[in-house]
Parts: structure tokens; C-alpha cells; sequence
């Protein structure tokens, strides 16, 4: 994909606001006098893919640590927000999220439109449900497509917006979903990065697809070229909300735990301006970095993606 790596100084000045807003909300749950989540809001933790207590520290980042799990390559933050107070900060947080993508359409269209290509070479149509769907702009493309479209928001700003385009709108965890609501895809769009206990959340959604249904989600790539380069500058490491960075190997790992046939994994997003922002001692996301086609002039984006170190992941899952 070409768009955001030759228009990174214009998407991230969209988002400029939102990552203020976050920042500065982040702040509520860290105690200002060392820097670190409160001992009440936190939980330790061992690797959420393998359990192992193996690890590497990799980074600080915020209020808490990035480690390496030494026996499965999973990279996950320690500690986390307990359940009770994650509730709480996804409850009352406003990151602008709809602003952003109608701020710059064309990239989320290009973007959602492939994943559901992806979808669509596996199931032609059907119900589909997006998890954290926000103001419901992937429904809409869903919906074009002749999709029933259903979404989990916990927003309520962001779910009255969607429910206003005629979506169905869940505004709760999936665990308050019932039995009876079936689908014949689900996806999750920047999500599963969010949630600790990923395994857990994916045997929950296989209980809400219909034989043969797809699972589909994009998240942060931990092997993407643009994260090891980077480390501590790149955005992907928030040390508090991405609770939980796969690759494609751990993507395997939680697919066979949870039964599911991996149907494509894909890399999206090359990061090649912000990465040569960065070697040329520029601001990552904001810099005017000459080389705008490959990393310092030497690495394009097909060697990027066809070695899946894109930024982001897709990934298509079929339940067996």
C-alpha cells in the first residue's frame, strides 16, 4: 500500500489531536510521582500466549515495560490495567477515532476494502459483526457490499453515530452478547492489541460464528521493520493501551489454540517515510524526509510486505 507511506506529515498532522487527547488520558491512571501505573489499577502478568515467565526486557514505554517472551517470541506489556480499571479507561475514552477516519477517507476505504476482499474470497456475504466497529465506517463499506451489518461499540457517542447509519449496535463487551446472536464473519479492526487475554477473546467469538464462519483482524505487526528500528519512538509501543503485540508466528500460535485455519496473514502499511524520518534524525511522524519509495533508498515496499514487516498485520481465520 502507497498511501500512508508517502503521506505519512499529512495523516499523522489528522491525528496530532487525538494523540494529545490520549496522552493526556493516559495520564488518570498513572501515579505522577514515579511515572508508573497505581499499585491499585495494575495486574502482573506472565506471556498471554504461552504463559512462560521466560522473557527479555525489550522497553519503557509510559507507565509500564515491553518483554520479548523467550519461548514463543510473543511481545507484551507488564503490567497491565486489571480488568476492573481496563473497563473503566475503554468506558470513558475519546480518542476521535470517527474524526480521524473521516479526516482522511480515502485511506480507511482503501484499507477496510481490503480486508474485506480478503473475507470475501472465503464467505460471499452474510452477517457480518465488527468489533469496536466506532461511528461504523467499515459497516458501511459492509453494507454497500450487501452485508447485514451488526457492530460492538462501548462508545456511546461513537455507537449513536453508527446506529444512525441503520447498523445494529451492541453497546457492550462480547460477553454480554447472547447465545443466539450468530455471524457469518467477525472482525476487529485494531483491536485485539487491546485485550490481555487474547486466546480467551478469540474462543469467545468462535462461540459467535456460524460453521465455517471467518474471523478477521488487522493489529500491530511485533516484527514489523519500522517497530524494531525504531523501538521506544515508534507509536505502536503506547505502554498502555497495546497490551499484547503479535507477529505472525504467535498469530499461528492463537489460531490453533483456538481452532481456527489460518486462511491469509498479510502485511500492510510499509512505514517507509516515517522510518526514514527517523534515521534522518527527524520527527518520525511529522518529518519531510527526502526518500519517500524505500527505506534509505534500499528497501521498497514489496520487500517489506513480502517479508510480512509491514507496520500491521491482516489476518484471515476460518473457524473449523
Amino acid at each position: 500500500m502507497n498511501h500512508e507511506s508517502k503521506n505519512a506529515r499529512a495523516l499523522h498532522e489528522k491525528r496530532k489531536a487525538s494523540y494529545i487527547l490520549v496522552d493526556e488520558y493516559h495520564k488518570k491512571f498513572v501515579n505522577p510521582e514515579n511515572g508508573r501505573l497505581f499499585d491499585h489499577l495494575k495486574e502482573e502478568r506472565n506471556c498471554p500466549v504461552c504463559n512462560s515467565s521466560s522473557n527479555t526486557r525489550i522497553l519503557q514505554k509510559s507507565a509500564s515495560t515491553y518483554f520479548r517472551c523467550n519461548e514463543c517470541s510473543m511481545v507484551y506489556l507488564n503490567p497491565i490495567l486489571n480488568p476492573e480499571a481496563t473497563v473503566e479507561y475503554y468506558t470513558n475514552l475519546n480518542t476521535g477515532q470517527g474524526d480521524i477516519v473521516s479526516a482522511d477517507m480515502g485511506f480507511y476505504t482503501e484499507i477496510y476494502t481490503l480486508g474485506l476482499d480478503s473475507i470475501t474470497l472465503h464467505k460471499k456475504g452474510g452477517k457480518i459483526l465488527d468489533i469496536g466497529c466506532s461511528t461504523g465506517v467499515f459497516l458501511d463499506i459492509a453494507k454497500v457490499k450487501n452485508w447485514e451489518t451488526a457492530g460492538i461499540e462501548l462508545g456511546l457517542d461513537e455507537a449513536a453515530k453508527a446506529e444512525e447509519k441503520g447498523h445494529k449496535i451492541f453497546k457492550n463487551t462480547i460477553d454480554a452478547l447472547g447465545s443466539d446472536e450468530k455471524f457469518d464473519a467477525i472482525t476487529m479492526w485494531d483491536v485485539l492489541e487491546h485485550i490481555p487475554d487474547g486466546i480467551d477473546h478469540l474462543n469467545k467469538i468462535k462461540t459467535h460464528l456460524n460453521e465455517k464462519g471467518i474471523l478477521f483482524f488487522q493489529i500491530p505487526n511485533s516484527d514489523a521493520l519500522a517497530a524494531k528500528i525504531m523501538r521506544g519512538a515508534c507509536r505502536m509501543f503506547d505502554g498502555l493501551e497495546h497490551t499484547n503485540l503479535y507477529n505472525p508466528k504467535t498469530v499461528a500460535l492463537i489460531a490453533e489454540k483456538c481452532g481456527f485455519e489460518i486462511k491469509s496473514v498479510k502485511s500492510v502499511i510499509s512505514e517507509i517515510a516515517v522510518v526514514n524520518n527517523y534515521l534522518d534524525y527527524l520527527d518520525p511522524y511529522f518529518g519531510t524526509s527526502q526518500y519517500e519509495n524505500k527505506i534509505l533508498n534500499l528497501l521498497d515496499e514489496k520487500f517489506i510486505h513480502s517479508n510480512l514487516m509491514g507496520y500491521k498485520l491482516q489476518v484471515t481465520l476460518e473457524k473449523l
